[in-house]
């Protein structure tokens, strides 16, 4: 139910304003950051300022579009935190809220993204806006994510934002602001940036850039030497300075007949030290942001393994980050739920696989469907399966009799088959005693071709299909009753 009138302290609370660009204590040259607790970037004198410049680096980007298009790779559902009318309600409530914008030209999916983005920072704050009643409950007026440098955490692993009027940070309240951190620990209470492990790969990256760039200038095209005889005039000399520049401009010159030039060709093979200290630094950055391993050091043999490899600790990875977007959106449930409810608990949202069934879904629908009727529509939605179209052939799978399955109604048989009937009625004959027959045979066999002789021996009367169809199924039997054993 809801809960009754709040007082005048609770609406002033719940209508509190911050305004993060006004209340942003750098805008005062007088006051000074907190020191940074990042070990790295302290030993390198560098702020956490530096991470938006290596998020920049090309390499580093490309990995975050991946990352990010991996969090889009599962969609999201809601559940009811209980069964009872106040759960229900705040259900729908959570249904509706998400439904709308988190803020004035800003979608869910940017906010979304701000906290993902935890695990390249350390740690993302979100703030919730101003509540304003709507009909009977109080929603937040906007969600607003806030650049980390204008937070701070305490001894018991509070979250403090920065002000005007205390540049230190000042205490917050759970009900209006969220916060995500990224393997936080007892000494380290703002979490590990991933962008942190980069900054050296990066650093030493962009170093190797200059110098590829100057051997590159310098052995890349061939280099030109001017030839002149001893005592030549100083005159001279310049002019034939003069001329080897223009050979390299302008692909020509003009020298004097008595002077001569060789040209000098770089010997250099295979890739040059610089761009193997690039390929490195890449290498790494790649193993801090998606922990590839084979895949980004592959160079030759195993190429499929690799990728298999870097699939699955993907796959892992972006499953245990997109757990930092559901726990900043059900931070906002929890903080919408207590505001508008007495009792009852928040509705939880989570991600979930499109190639996976969600087994809670299912067995609640099938649950709910033995005592009401659940409308087809919502069923569907729910398990984010398409409703067939009118004609359009569906699988049907047997039940006890209990829920919304029905009994299976797929028959395997067509015309196209008839001419297999026999074949097929011959191997149902025999399938029991043939069998076991023909696993007896390939037991004892000492060569296919002697397997082959038996079989068409002891079956002379089978087509080859039908045969074929029965050596198969006892090939199969032996194949699962060897995994039986190696289980046991």
């Amino acid at each position: 139910m809801y809960k009754p009138k709040i007082s005048y302290k609770q609406f002033k609370h719940l209508r509190k304003v911050i305004d993060q660009a006004k209340t942003d204590p750098n805008f005062f040259s007088s006051m000074l950051e907190l020191p940074n607790v990042d070990p790295i970037l302290r030993k390198a004198g560098k702020s956490s300022a530096i991470y938006e410049e290596i998020s920049r680096d090309a390499h580093v980007i490309g990995e975050l579009r991946s990352l990010r298009a991996g969090m889009h790779a599962f969609s999201a559902e809601i559940l009811p935190g209980g069964d009872d009318a106040a759960s229900m309600q705040s259900f729908k409530l959570a249904k509706s809220y998400f439904a709308s914008k988190p803020d004035e030209n800003t979608e869910w999916i940017d906010v979304d993204w701000h906290n993902y983005s935890a695990i390249l920072y350390g740690f993302s704050a979100t703030h919730i806006g101003a509540y304003q009643k709507q009909g009977n409950v109080w929603l937040p007026s906007y969600i607003e994510p806030w650049k980390h440098s204008r937070f701070a955490f305490n001894n018991s692993n509070q979250l403090l934002v920065k002000t005007k009027e205390n540049p230190k940070g000042e205490e917050t309240d759970i009900g209006r602001w969220t916060c995500v951190r990224h393997m936080p620990n007892t000494t380290n209470k703002y979490g590990i940036p991933l962008l942190s492990s980069c900054f050296w790969p990066w650093m030493f990256k962009h170093g190797g850039f200059k110098f590829l760039v100057q051997l590159t200038e310098r052995f890349g095209i061939p280099f030109p030497i001017g030839k002149y005889p001893v005592g030549t005039p100083d005159k001279e000399v310049e002019n034939l300075v003069n001329g080897l520049a223009k050979l390299i401009e302008e692909g020509i010159a003009v020298i004097p007949d008595d002077a001569s030039v060789d040209i000098l060709e770089s010997k250099l093979s295979g890739e040059p030290l610089p761009l193997q200290l690039i390929n490195v630094c890449n290498s790494e950055i790649s193993k801090a942001l998606t922990s590839q391993t084979l895949a980004t050091e592959q160079k030759q043999g195993g190429a499929r393994a690799a990728s298999e490899t870097h699939a699955k600790r993907a796959s892992e990875n972006q499953k245990a980050d997109r757990e930092l977007v559901a726990n900043y959106r059900n931070q906002i449930l929890t903080a919408i739920h207590h505001v508008n409810f007495n009792g009852g608990e928040p509705p939880k949202f989570k991600f979930k696989d499109k190639r996976d069934v969600n087994l809670e879904t299912v067995n609640r629908i099938k649950e709910t469907a033995k005592f009401i009727q659940v409308p087809e529509d919502y069923a569907y939605e729910q398990l984010g399966v398409p409703k067939p179209r009118t004609g359009e052939r569906v699988l049907e799978i047997a039940d006890e009799g209990k829920g919304i399955a029905t009994p299976a109604k797929i028959d395997f048989s067509s015309a196209d088959n008839s001419e297999h009937i026999t074949e097929f009625d011959d191997f149902d004959a025999a399938i029991s005693k043939q069998i076991e027959q023909i696993w007896e045979f390939a037991n004892s066999a000492n060569s296919l071709q002697e397997l082959q002789t038996t079989i068409a021996n002891a079956f002379p009367d089978l087509s080859e299909t039908a045969l074929f169809d029965v050596t198969n199924k006892a090939l199969q039997l032996e194949y699962i009753q060897g995994m039986a054993e190696a289980d046991k």
